[in-house]
């Protein structure tokens, strides 16, 4: 499905239609990230729904093979992911360095807390399952429709299975790109805290949450924002540099939840 891209991509991806087994539709209309997962799940024929970013890349050959015993009725189970051993170019290292340190799980671990930092690359799921609970439409632009799908999934007693069957993570971001998603994602966190209002199972499920709200009963953040605001650019040059620090990169975000407490709900 063609979420509405430029008339170059739509005719370069035209041959799609001709292939075996393969619906290719173009939308008029951009949905976005949770619009068309939502409408690929509506217009697909057969029960179990296998969701895969665009920038992955397989790892064994065995993959789809390892998700077909968890066919069945009621399953959603995750297959978690992987990097390569280094980034291809410098500019890619902070988002390397974040997704091999923060996104590269086993399975064991994972399935302590099944349902905490879901990620929606590479997943399978039951239709039956998939629309109880869908993604969150109201959440624009990147980040965090994932951690909300999951906290969902828990609300209405559904736990997710894990296996070791991850996907490369291929598509690096450059850490100026990165960093821009990570803002948004801290933007959506707060629209999910509002929306919920504050919802303890949503503050528990997401660290950074916990320690905002930590932060807000001592009347915190708005020291940290201005902090923030007179530290952004000393540490935004640390991250864009060769050697990004993760310790750095962390205290970003949460200054920039810190700093984005006050800003429009859009």
């Amino acid at each position: 499905m063609d979420d509405a891209s430029r008339g170059e991509f739509r005719a370069k991806n035209e041959h799609l239609s001709k292939l075996t087994n393969v619906d290719y539709i173009q939308l008029n209309d951009n949905l976005g990230r949770t619009g068309i997962r939502n409408l690929l799940a509506d217009k697909s024929l057969y029960r179990y729904l296998l969701f895969i970013d665009c920038d992955s890349k397989v790892v064994r050959n065995d993959y789809l093979s390892l998700y077909l015993p968890f066919c069945r009725a009621g399953i959603i189970c995750s297959g978690g992911r992987a990097y390569l051993d280094a980034p291809s170019d410098e500019q890619f290292c902070l988002h390397w360095r974040v997704g091999v340190a923060k996104e590269v799980v086993s399975a064991e671990q994972r399935s302590i807390q099944p349902n905490k930092s879901f990620m929606s690359c590479n997943f399978l799921i039951d239709k039956d399952i998939f629309h109880t609970v869908k993604f969150d439409e109201r959440l624009k632009g990147y980040c965090n429709e994932d951690t909300l799908f999951g906290i969902e999934l828990d609300r209405n007693g559904i736990v997710i299975q894990h296996i070791n069957n991850p996907l490369y993570h291929i598509g690096l971001e450059s850490a100026a790109d990165f960093l821009a998603k990570i803002e948004n994602g801290m933007r959506n966190l707060h629209k999910i805290d509002r929306m919920l209002e504050s919802d303890p199972l949503f503050v528990k499920s997401v660290t950074i949450m916990r320690c905002y709200h930590r932060l807000k009963k001592l009347r915190l953040p708005p020291l940290i924002s201005i902090a923030f605001q007179i530290t952004r650019y000393s540490i935004r040059k640390n991250l864009l540099g060769k050697n990004p620090s993760l310790k750095l990169y962390d205290l970003y975000k949460l200054g920039y939840l810190c700093h984005a407490r006050n800003w429009p709900n859009d």
